[in-house]
């Protein structure tokens, strides 16, 4: 799976994707996690650019949703932040 022109509009992100050699647009939208920091892309729609068609199977929208998904542990990059501030 190859990313390519990232474009950002407030919560709204347009990726389009290679995906066993067909190219993908997709629409994401971030989405704020209740009751705990930070988030994750949400997927809104995606077409296949050379059909026109909603082609993909679940496994690979999910692989889609993982790859771009932020995976840090907030806490820990808190704690590393207050630590090296404390060192200074």
């Amino acid at each position: 799976m190859q990313l390519s022109n990232f474009i950002l509009h407030n919560d709204i992100l347009l990726i389009h994707a290679d995906i066993n050699g067909n190219d993908y647009v997709f629409t994401v939208k971030w989405k704020t996690l209740q009751n705990k920091k930070g988030g994750e892309w949400e997927l809104k729609s995606y077409l296949n650019n050379s059909n026109g068609k909603k082609d993909l199977t679940e496994q690979q929208l999910t692989a889609f949703i993982n790859r771009i998904n932020p995976t840090w542990d907030w806490e820990k990059d808190q704690q590393q932040i207050l630590n090296a501030i404390k060192n200074d």
